[in-house]
């Protein structure tokens, strides 16, 4: 099991803009971690709780040989500035259908599933770990994906931290990413219906 604190923020990105980040990603001196396909199924209550406070229980399957199941809690205002608490636990790929038959036997329901394309960029800076994920939802569009990731810091640090990445990135010329990738490609499925 893996306890940290995570601050992240997501934006549209363009052709033009991709091509710009990957060129300073490489002076940056970021190394390349993953390039995955992630099969993600959000799960919610009959009643949307989850969907409506952004609470999240989700899977995710990478490449097919990766399985883990995630929580984060309740969103507050205090956790959308600073972030809050994500629970992983590793499982078992051969798990995958017991898993989500589970999570559905206990009532809870299928919202959506997904696949996502990532590669993941990473990078130590002043004790944090940087994460740049550049993010293809088929038919949706591209995202870029900035994060920084502790397990000691204190969230005040770790927001200046994201504000400065952020800035050395040129990302406040993007447009940014009103809602969650489990949001977003939900409103696609509704609009294919």
């Amino acid at each position: 099991m893996s306890n940290r604190i995570e601050l992240e923020r997501s934006y549209i990105l363009t052709e033009l803009d991709e091509k710009r980040i990957k060129e300073k990603i490489e002076k940056e001196d970021f190394k390349l971690v993953s390039e995955e396909i992630e099969e993600d199924t959000y799960f919610s209550d009959k009643d949307l709780y989850f969907v409506k406070n952004r609470i999240c229980l989700r899977t995710r399957k990478i490449n097919d040989d990766y399985l883990e199941l995630t929580y984060k809690p309740k969103s507050t205002e205090e956790t959308e500035k600073y972030g809050k608490k994500e629970v992983n636990i590793q499982l078992s790929v051969k798990d995958y259908e017991d898993i989500k038959f589970i999570i559905n036997q206990l009532g809870y329901i299928t919202y959506v599933l997904f696949k996502k394309y990532r590669t993941t960029y990473s990078k130590l800076v002043n004790g944090i770990e940087r994460n740049i994920m550049l993010d293809e939802l088929k038919g949706i569009g591209k995202f870029i994906e900035l994060e920084v990731l502790s397990e000691k810091e204190d969230k005040k640090k770790m927001l200046s931290e994201l504000e400065d990445f952020i800035d050395e990135f040129e990302c406040r010329n993007l447009e940014r990413k009103q809602m969650p990738y489990r949001d977003i490609a939900k409103k696609y499925e509704e609009s294919k219906a």
